[in-house]
């Protein structure tokens, strides 16, 4: 009875507790849902406001546009085709800033006298609005006339005032342009008066719409009766020309706008308030002294959350009530908790520490699982120390060949006294991916080669041989140096599967001349050590080896002098960590080698070449200070002696 009673609190509390869980995912889903659509319908209804502001005054300056041209330019380019020059001037007179010019800009006919041979593109922003009209697609086609304004006000050619210009192209006459100053007020009063005409029938959505408000609070189009139904005479804008005009506007027009300047990108508020008992979006934009406002109610901008809304809250309900049951029927035994103590067993032994015992023996079942994991651990123990013993087994014979693939006596050619060579490589693991080798070609010529293969341990060391073996076969062909590399990596890239590859520097030394061929497959720069002063040798890379089939390689040259050291490296040189992480770097190690006049001592029979090498890791050594190594370290090291 106790153990059943147990059971039925436990279920209990488990229930009760995955109700809580259940109803606060639903309601935290329904909150998100909920914040997520309101959002995005606000972001909607900023942007349907901003669009339709945009369009509106859009259509006003273009309209404002045609009806300038209408007044000012349309007579004078008509009688100036029909009539001549002559119906013009007098057309001008009085007129100081109408001109007719050139292409060019050089005016011709004038108003006032005194601008004649000025050149209009003096004027700020003209030049470039003639270029883009000339530029018009329209000007290949039928159109007789293209034009514009500018939008920044400017100075006149006296520079005594400002005003708005407006250039015409009679493409009739392809050398003729018409350049107008246009005043402030007279902008004003046409971009007024177009935007009044263009304010009827402007309706955003189902109830909402635009208006103009002029700078006296002055309504366009105006109410006229109770009965009207459409936008322009609804509740909200009759109640705003009979109450509260001057309210509204010192509501929702407080921004300060430059009045003077005129732009298609101009600046829109859009806000949210209570206007006459309504919950509204509005978005006000000044134009040609007035205001646009677009008012749109929030009732309808939000109508398609509120409906989706609870079309969702319907679905989470019965989705969240199926969830609650199956948990429930799954939950409702008394596993939990020696589940957690199996896996907290389980997470100490994938930690690495095989010794943890798993004993929850409360059931049967626990009983034999807890007995079937330990039996299986204990065999893992058993698996992984005949694994590592046959690992270690194997690096011990993989190192030892490696060791031997490698030349290890020096010096390596005692007859020859015309250079001093010294090589070593110290592997991050028991087997590495560096190598380097050198072989005589000839009587008179020394090839030598330095690489790093991209894998380390067993596949690195596999790869290494098989590079060094090719690459060696085809150098002792007589082939030249990029002759070698193309041909190895034609062969490198043959059954490629793990997707490995090698850098590469081999060199020619031509040891009468003391001239080097050389191919680098994407190494790094050797250093030249010239009277006790090292410089990278930087020669242009090419593509490493196994990376891409198809790639020719370049050969480079490099003339040494008597005395000259070649020292070439692997990145395990100037990648080296120590302790904190920092890396030993191609500064330190150029540093080092501009060892100047004192030049290092030489290392018995290895010369100064085997010195520079013992140099450069006792440096490396005491730079790391015992940190672990995480690559393999290479060097050669080439001394030519002439």
């Amino acid at each position: 009875m106790k153990i059943k009673s147990k059971k039925t609190k436990i279920s209990r509390i488990i229930t009760i507790r995955l109700f809580i869980a259940v109803f606060i995912a639903f309601v935290v889903s329904t909150a998100v849902t909920y914040i997520v659509l309101h959002y995005n319908c606000e972001q909607s209804a900023r942007d349907i406001l901003k669009y339709n502001n945009w369009a509106f005054s859009y259509d006003i300056q273009n309209d404002a546009k045609q009806k300038l041209f209408q007044i000012m330019f349309q007579p004078a380019l008509s009688d100036y085709v029909e009539e001549g020059e002559e119906a013009v001037k007098k057309q001008f007179e009085g007129s100081s800033y109408t001109y007719l010019a050139h292409r060019d800009g050089t005016i011709f006919i004038s108003g006032n006298p005194e601008f004649l041979g000025q050149n209009v593109r003096d004027i700020e922003g003209v030049s470039g609005l003639i270029d883009s009209l000339y530029q018009n697609p329209y000007a290949a086609s039928d159109a007789e006339i293209s034009y514009d304004i500018t939008f920044n006000e400017v100075k006149t050619l006296d520079g005594k005032e400002k005003c708005y210009y407006m250039v015409a192209v009679l493409y009739s006459v392809p050398d003729v342009i018409l350049v107008a100053g246009v005043p402030q007020d007279m902008l004003d009063g046409i971009g007024e008066y177009c935007a009044q005409t263009l304010s009827l029938n402007r309706t955003i959505g189902l109830t909402g719409g635009q208006v103009i408000i002029d700078k006296n609070n002055n309504i366009f189009p105006p109410s006229t009766s109770e009965e009207d139904n459409v936008f322009t005479e609804s509740r909200i804008l009759r109640k705003f020309d009979e109450e509260a005009a001057n309210g509204l506007c010192k509501m929702t027009l407080p921004i300060t706008y430059n009045s003077e300047v005129i732009d298609t990108d101009v600046d829109i508020m859009i806000g949210r308030d209570t206007i006459f008992d309504m919950d509204v979006m509005y978005a006000v934009q000044e134009i040609y002294n007035c205001y646009i406002l677009s008012l749109y109610p929030a009732s309808e901008a939000f109508s398609q959350a509120n409906q989706t809304i609870i079309y969702i809250m319907i679905i989470e309900v019965i989705v969240f009530t199926v969830l609650f049951i199956v948990l429930h029927l799954l939950i409702k035994r008394r596993v939990v908790r020696k589940l957690d103590s199996v896996n907290a067993s389980l997470d100490v032994i994938t930690g690495g520490d095989l010794d943890e015992r798993v004993e929850v023996r409360d059931t049967y079942e626990f009983d034999t699982l807890s007995s079937d994991i330990n039996a299986t651990v204990d065999k893992l123990k058993e698996y992984i120390a005949e694994a590592a013993a046959r690992i270690d087994a194997d690096l011990a014979v993989a190192k030892a060949i490696q060791s031997s693939a490698l030349p290890s006596v020096f010096p390596p050619f005692p007859e020859h006294k015309e250079f001093e060579l010294f090589a070593r490589m110290d592997a991050a693991k028991e087997v590495g991916g560096d190598f380097y080798d050198f072989y005589m070609l000839g009587d008179s010529t020394l090839g030598f080669l330095i690489a790093d293969v991209s894998g380390k341990s067993i596949p690195g060391a596999m790869f290494m041989m098989t590079s060094k073996t090719v690459i060696k076969s085809l150098a002792e062909s007589g082939l030249a140096p990029a002759e070698v590399f193309t041909k190895a990596n034609e062969k490198l890239c043959e059954g490629n599967d793990a997707e490995m590859f090698v850098t590469a520097w081999l060199g020619y030394l031509d040891l009468k001349t003391g001239l080097v061929h050389i191919a680098n497959a994407g190494h790094n720069p050797p250093l030249l050590i010239r009277d006790g002063k090292a410089e990278f040798v930087i020669l242009k890379p090419g593509l490493m080896l196994a990376g891409m089939d198809g790639v020719r390689y370049t050969e480079q040259t490099l003339q040494l002098q008597k005395g000259d050291i070649l020292y070439l490296y692997t990145d395990g040189v100037t990648e080296a960590m120590d302790s904190t992480e920092e890396q030993y770097g191609e500064e330190r190690l150029q540093k080092l080698l501009s060892f100047g006049e004192n030049c290092p001592a030489p290392s018995g029979e290895n010369g100064i070449a085997g010195a520079v090498c013992d140099m450069v890791v006792a440096d490396i050594s005491k730079f790391t200070d015992g940190a672990e190594q995480s690559d393999d370290i290479t060097m050669l090291c080439v001394r030519y002696l002439g």
